[in-house]
This record gives C-alpha cells, structure tokens and sequence, in this order.
C-alpha cells in the first residue's frame, strides 16, 4: 500500500468540515449531488460532466490528482469518480486519502483492469463502486447517481448519529445534575431529619428535666435533683455544684465523689471552690477541657489538680447573675462526648431558672448587689 503524502492531507479537512448549507440541500435528494470528477482524457471527462448536470447532479472536472486535491480543499464534495490510472500517481491513493477521513467524499474507481481483484483493491481503499473501462457517459452516470443517493443516506445516518451523541452527552449532563441535586437534596432531608429528632430529643429532655425539679423549692433538694438526672446523662463522673457567697467567692454546694481518692477530696473540692469557679463564672458557653495543654493554658499553675481528668464545666447565670458553676471531671479514656454538650445546655439553662425562681421566692436576691449565696452546712451532707 502507497504510504500517505502529508503535504495532500489538509484538503480532508476542509472537505469534511465546510459547506453545511450545501450538504443540506444535496442530501435532500441525490439530484444535489456535488461530483468531482478526475481524468486524464478531457473528452471523456466533459461527456461525464454532461451526462452529470443532465440529471441534475452539480460536476467539475480536473485532469491531475494535483488539481483534484486543490478542488477537494476549496469546495465540499460528495462524491468524486476518479480514473486508477492518473498522469500523476495513483488514483487508489487519493482514495485511501478520503476514507481516512470521517465526513469526506466518497469515491467510485474507474479502471481499466477487469475482474474481482480490481474491484476487491478498489473497495479496501475504500471505493463505494467499482466501473471497468470502457464505459459510456450514461452508464457511469447512473452508477453516480445510485451512489449519489447512498451518500444520501450515509450523511443522513452520520447526522443522526451525532445528533444522538449530542442528546446522549446533554442527557448524562442532565443525569449528572439530577444526581447532585437528589444526593444534596438527601443530605438536605437527613439534615433535617437529625435536627428535628435533634430537637424532639431537647424537647423531650427538658420536658422530663423540668418536671422533675419543678417542684424543688429548697436549695439541697434541687442540687441533689439535678445532679441525679446529670449523672444519668453523663455517666459515672465527678461532679461539683459551686454556690456564690460573695464577689468571686464560692463555697461548695454539692458533689458526687466518682474516683477522686478520699483522702483527697475534701482538699480537690475546696480548690475547685476557689480557683475553678471563680474562672468560670462569667463564662457564657460549656467550657470543655480535654488535653493537658488546654487545662494548663485555662489554669496556669494550678492545672495540677486536674492534670489527669477531662472536664466541662458551665456558669449556671441567671437575669444577669451568677447562681452556681458546675464543674464535671473525669478520667481523659473517657471524654465527654458532643452529643451530651446539647443536653447539658438544656439542664444547664433550667436549672439556672429554677435556682433564680427559689431565690425569689425566699427574697435572697439584692438588687444591685452580688447575691450573698445560700445557707448551706460545710459538713457536705448533700454529697453523693
């Protein structure tokens, strides 16, 4: 097989890519037909142009392979008849050219070897037909013609073809877009589904929690209520409720003593009592504590105490004041989770209301003065 020319290929290109509105209306029906017809005797190459036109179909003609290309790259064609034997190479190479090419002109062969083997070479060059020489000028124009309406069909196919890969790519774009909007509108509903039982979970809690220290119009009873129903949200812990006595002074109001030895407690709670709470009384959020670094940065020298625990501890603050801090501590293997940070805002915040409420009813709050704190024994009778 010749090899390609380099130099010959851009005509492909152009033949391929230009002259839409013409392929339109030669696809139309096969009397559109733009033909290009190649050979070396002029006089057979007019009898072919006539017979051409006479059925309608629009044919130049050239006599080299040179000039066929400079047509083939200036104008768009759909088929070209061009004779095996040409003054200036081999028309089969031409052939093989356009069939390279997706969209090109299609070819029919003129030859004047007879036999299946000429037909066999032309057609894997890719010739759609095949015409042994002689022939007349008539004849070869029907076979032009049948061909013309192949092409027809050809074209129409391809058009469809890419038509349908046009749609296919919007589609798998829409598919696409439909997926994203589906998955985000699933991670939306899961959302959404977390936050209400999120919130039907705090309604439920603080329903339960309130109900159950409504009632508590003594300071003792509602320490001890509270925390009974902290403890069985948290889970064995420490814990120490911190009652004001004066300006950043506290005394402790209750506790519940987890794994703090007891030769030691009395002196931990006493320090928490004036170095934890007085730190944290004008603290708005949950402050929790899980690394040494972070308890050190929090208590300076004093981290000590608390050097092995983890801890959260909160300001229960009331219409401005601060009522009590409450501080949780326990071994860092077992930290205190976000899931319980929500729940423990919602008893923080009912308790600090129903401390405010015993404070009224017994009239120990000074307007314009920091509360004095409750009556509360030293003997630690409300310990756990």
């Amino acid at each position: 097989m010749a090899k390609r020319n380099p130099r010959d290929e851009s005509f492909a290109g152009k033949n391929a890519g230009s002259g839409g509105s013409e392929e339109a209306s030669s696809e139309a029906s096969g009397s559109g037909c733009r033909v290009l017809a190649i050979t070396r005797d002029a006089g057979a190459r007019g009898d072919v142009q006539r017979a051409l036109e006479a059925l309608g179909l629009r044919c130049d003609g050239v006599g080299t392979l040179a000039e066929s290309r400079a047509a083939l790259r200036s104008m768009r064609y759909d088929l070209v008849v061009v004779d095996e034997l040409q003054s200036d190479g081999d028309g089969l190479e031409l052939v093989r050219e356009l069939s390279a090419h997706d969209g090109a002109a299609r070819c029919i062969v003129t030859s004047e070897r007879d036999g299946f083997e000429g037909m066999v070479e032309a057609m894997r060059c890719g010739a759609i037909d095949f015409v042994t020489k002689p022939y007349r000028a008539a004849e070869l124009a029907g076979r032009v013609l049948a061909a013309a309406e192949m092409v027809r069909k050809l074209r129409a196919s391809e058009r469809r073809v890419q038509r349908l890969k046009r749609i296919c790519k919007r589609l798998d774009t829409a598919r696409k877009d439909m997926s994203r909007q589906v998955d985000d509108l699933c991670s939306d509903l899961v959302t959404a589904y977390q936050e209400l039982a999120d919130q039907m979970t705090h309604s439920a809690l603080a329903t339960e929690f309130s109900s159950l220290i409504r009632q508590d119009l003594d300071v003792e009873d509602l320490l001890r209520s509270t925390l009974e129903f902290v403890l069985s949200k948290t889970g064995p812990t420490n814990a120490a409720v911190f009652l004001p006595t004066g300006s950043r002074d506290f005394n402790l109001g209750a506790y519940v003593n987890y794994d703090v030895p007891r030769d030691t407690a009395d002196v931990l709670l006493d320090h928490l009592a004036d170095v934890i709470a007085p730190r944290f009384e004008n603290e708005s959020d949950l402050v929790r504590i899980e690394t040494a670094d972070e308890l050190s940065e929090r208590l300076g020298d004093e981290a000590g105490w608390l050097s092995d625990y983890g801890v959260l501890v909160f300001s229960c603050q009331h219409e401005g004041d601060c009522l009590a801090v409450v501080a949780l501590f326990r071994d860092r293997d077992h930290p205190f989770h976000d899931e319980l940070l929500p729940q423990i805002e919602v008893i923080r915040a009912l308790f600090a209301e129903q401390l405010g409420r015993i404070v009224r009813i017994h009239h120990r709050h000074r307007p314009d003065e920091r509360w004095p704190g409750f009556d509360v024994e030293d003997d630690r009778g409300l310990a756990a």
